[in-house]
């Protein structure tokens, strides 16, 4: 089966994660669909992008196991990062809106598809939290920039440094995500969200887009690519030293 569903439900383009056995955890070939998702933005009539998982994960973060399995090639594993990290800012920078409609755990790279999108939804059984340090891994695909910015420098160094999750309704209280609704009635309210901006002008959405959307700091994405980079030279050579 695909790793990645690409769907057209009326005015949105959905994309569904379908790796469940793996929480949804993203590798080369999800990262390379999500691409693919991306480029089918342009199709005529599409006015809406949505983003969902399979299962009880919408994404526990980047593939681990892919990326352990790189340590020996450097330059793979870099080039993995590096693709992850610029889906999450494209899809950050789309030109139409986006919706995360979260059926479950958002951990680390998941956190990050979370974050990079306009409106996000959840599940009343989803958890939230970065996680990176849980699994001794520091950010690389956005979380250190976008999470202060959606709650705050404070909450968002706790979450970074503690690994604790958030419950669905903590995150919604905390203005993670901006609603909580049961599992059973995520896609048919995220259906209804969608619908409801597909009838407005299209113009008038796109450029609120441009404007509504925080920017965050270059020099922030730059300084957490710097620290990314410091990180896994380490493991590297110290998978080359055993």
């Amino acid at each position: 089966m695909s790793s990645v569903v690409i769907e057209r439900r009326g005015p949105a383009l959905w994309a569904r994660i379908n790796r469940p056995e793996a929480g949804n955890a993203c590798g080369s070939e999800v990262v390379a669909m999500l691409e693919e998702w991306l480029d089918r933005a342009a199709e005529p009539g599409i006015r809406v992008l949505g983003l969902t998982g399979t299962g009880r994960s919408f994404c526990a973060g980047a593939d681990l196991a892919e990326g352990r399995s790189l340590l020996g090639d450097p330059s793979g594993l870099r080039a993995f990062l590096s693709r992850g990290r610029a889906l999450v800012q494209r899809l950050r920078a789309a030109e139409l809106p986006t919706i995360a409609a979260v059926n479950g755990a958002a951990y680390g790279g998941g956190l990050e598809l979370l974050l990079a999108c306009d409106i996000a939804i959840a599940a009343q059984a989803a958890r939230i939290g970065d996680r990176h340090v849980a699994v001794g891994q520091v950010p690389g695909w956005g979380s250190s920039v976008m999470l202060p910015l959606a709650v705050g420098p404070v909450l968002a160094r706790r979450l970074l440094i503690t690994g604790e999750t958030w419950s669905a309704g903590e995150a919604a209280r905390r203005g993670l995500i901006s609603e909580v609704v049961p599992g059973s009635r995520l896609d048919d309210r995220a259906a209804e969200i969608a619908g409801d901006i597909a009838a407005l002008d299209a113009s008038a959405v796109a450029r609120i887009l441009k404007v509504a959307r925080p920017r965050g700091d270059e020099t922030a994405w730059a300084r957490e690519d710097a620290v990314l980079q410091e990180h896994i030279g380490e493991q590297i050579a110290g998978h080359d030293a055993q």
